[in-house]
């Protein structure tokens, strides 16, 4: 005789009192029939319930070909007579929450698809459904969770019905019932109706949301993996936790790279500062030699010396003793310095026009120290040679 099976009118107990009426044996686990369960057994694409039974561990429960449930124990003796039986209720009502997820989600694909659901499994991390689609993409995806999660929002009831072959035919079922007699009907009004033995919530709020988080090709089919209620939202809580901690990780990576860039710059300051110290140095040198013992003007003009070390080279001339200086750069930046010692008393700005004319540029300066920037490297090594004699006449002059 089959078990009355308890759960099909109130999926919600938790905990009752059955009678052992049999005693068996399930791949290798001892295993006891109840003359009614609220044990949920295996079957529909659903998971069998797990629990206690008379203080023992039942790790799953099995329905045979005769109808009768099967709570297979984790070992040791059955135990006998009245017994305390008390569910898994947080993994119950998980499956709760896929199985009328599934139906929810099953019914969107027909609507907005076209696409009937031929085979669907809840299982214990992820379930899945097959469809009657071709292909899938993001778009589609989309546009079915929006639809199934507007029907959990609505918080719809979710019925249940007991029909016969007749009575049955009052219900737009998605797909034909398989079993003769009695037959059990879930509904969610104006969406969904379809025939079931699972257990399902009272109303699609319970659900929460569904999530559709990846799909394949199967068979010429496409097979959707989803998540429903709890299981959801801790995927959605991994996903966040891991994007945040991705972006830990790379604030700190360019943390340190930042850290980095900054050591790597002041060890280039303190690096330019040495060598401007050491060019500086040797510039001064140079200046000395150039310039002898007694001290006598410096007349140079480089062509690819930077004009700043060339300037830097005049005034340090000046310093080791040099009368007069006249200097000049082609590149990058043509230009043309003429000084003279602090003792003497020449105007050099009169050599301002002369030096402007030939060069074709622009400058100006002081009694002492002027500067000209030409148009280009010829012109000021013209204006270069003009201003040596012109520069030797007026100091020498003076």
């Amino acid at each position: 005789m089959a078990s009355e099976r308890l759960y099909h009118e109130d999926p919600y107990v938790t905990r009752f009192r059955a009678r052992v009426v049999a005693t068996g044996e399930r791949g290798g686990r001892a295993a006891v029939e109840l003359d009614a369960t609220h044990f949920y057994p295996e079957g529909g694409g659903q998971c069998g319930d797990r629990g206690t039974l008379g203080g023992r561990a039942v790790v799953d429960a099995q329905a045979d070909e005769d109808g009768r449930i099967w709570h297979v124990l984790d070992g040791g003796p059955c135990p006998q007579g009245e017994v305390d039986c008390e569910l898994d209720w947080p993994r119950r009502f998980d499956h709760m929450q896929q199985h009328t997820g599934q139906h929810a989600l099953s019914a969107a694909f027909e609507r907005e698809a076209g696409a009937p659901t031929l085979s669907s499994t809840l299982g214990e991390e992820h379930s899945v459904i097959e469809t009657a689609l071709e292909a899938a993409d993001w778009r589609l995806v989309e546009r079915v969770e929006l639809a199934a999660n507007r029907v959990l929002w609505e918080d719809r009831p979710v019925l249940l019905h007991w029909e016969d072959a007749e009575s049955v035919k009052r219900f737009r079922l998605r797909k034909a019932p398989v079993v003769e007699g009695r037959i059990r009907v879930v509904e969610i009004p104006d969406w969904d109706a379809s025939a079931c033995g699972g257990t399902h919530v009272r109303r699609t709020g319970e659900v929460g949301s569904v999530k559709v988080v990846r799909w394949e090709k199967v068979r010429g089919n496409v097979r959707f993996a989803f998540l429903c209620g709890g299981r959801a939202l801790r995927d959605h809580a991994w996903r966040t936790e891991a994007m945040v901690e991705t972006a830990r990780r790379r604030t700190l990576a360019d943390r340190a790279l930042i850290a980095h860039l900054e050591r790597a710059a002041g060890e280039r300051d303190e690096l330019r500062k040495g060598v401007a110290g050491l060019t500086a140095r040797l510039i001064e040198a140079e200046a000395r030699q150039r310039v002898g013992d007694p001290p006598g003007a410096l007349t140079l003009f480089e062509a690819l010396r930077p004009r700043e070390e060339v300037r830097l080279l005049a005034l340090k001339a000046l310093e080791a003793g040099a009368p007069w200086v006249v200097v000049g750069a082609a590149s990058p930046e043509p230009t043309v310095l003429a000084g003279r010692a602090k003792r003497l008393a020449a105007d050099l700005r009169a050599l301002v026009p002369g030096l402007l004319e030939r060069a074709r540029g622009r400058g100006g300066g002081s009694p002492e120290l002027v500067q000209v920037a030409a148009a280009d490297g010829p012109r000021a090594e013209e204006a270069w040679r003009w201003a040596v004699e012109a520069a030797r006449a007026a100091v020498e002059g003076a």
